[in-house]
């Protein structure tokens, strides 16, 4: 025989079980061991961000500006650009960063531009810039294999500690 207080507990573990059951939207999170688990049509409208630094004083190195993503989802498309800098250019040139698409055996540098203009590394240090993205929504689109590169014009003088996030949105 069950005693009260615990039959008591159990009805309320019960009830509480079949309001989880019926709750069709829950907020998880993974720990990318489970990544096999995912069912990627599921998350079909879905966004998720990808994240890329350039720490210290490496901003103030060209050759730091290149691919930093590799798609491996089907359907998706650049839905959002952010850049942040802690130390602003110094050269009396215009010192821009931009995010370009590549394809194939595209090199850094020569691939298509997903911004419709490039953001200033001069502006002032530790104010969030959103890119503004092309009107060609095919630069936009990443199929399987595309890469994300970062593009820096001008001389990077006294640039340092460059992050960006990049949005992108399924669309399957």
């Amino acid at each position: 025989m069950i005693e009260p207080e615990v039959q008591k507990e159990i009805t309320r573990i019960n009830r509480e079980l079949e309001n989880i059951r019926n709750f069709k939207s829950i907020d998880h999170f993974h720990t990318g061991f489970d990544v096999s688990k995912i069912k990627f049509e599921d998350i079909a409208r879905k966004k998720f961000y990808i994240h890329h630094n350039i720490v210290g004083t490496d901003s103030a190195t060209a050759a730091n500006y290149s691919t930093f993503y590799i798609n491996e989802i089907d359907g998706c498309i650049v839905s959002g650009f952010w850049e942040v800098h802690t130390t602003a250019g110094s050269d009396a040139g215009a010192v821009t960063v931009g995010l370009e698409k590549l394809t194939g055996t595209t090199a850094p540098g020569s691939g298509v531009s997903i911004l419709a203009s490039e953001l200033s590394l001069k502006g002032t240090a530790n104010t969030v810039q959103k890119g503004t993205l092309t009107g060609t929504l095919t630069n936009l689109n990443l199929a399987i294999g595309d890469r994300l590169a970062l593009e820096d014009t001008g001389v990077l003088t006294a640039v340092a500690n460059v992050s960006v996030i990049v949005e992108l949105t399924l669309t399957n």
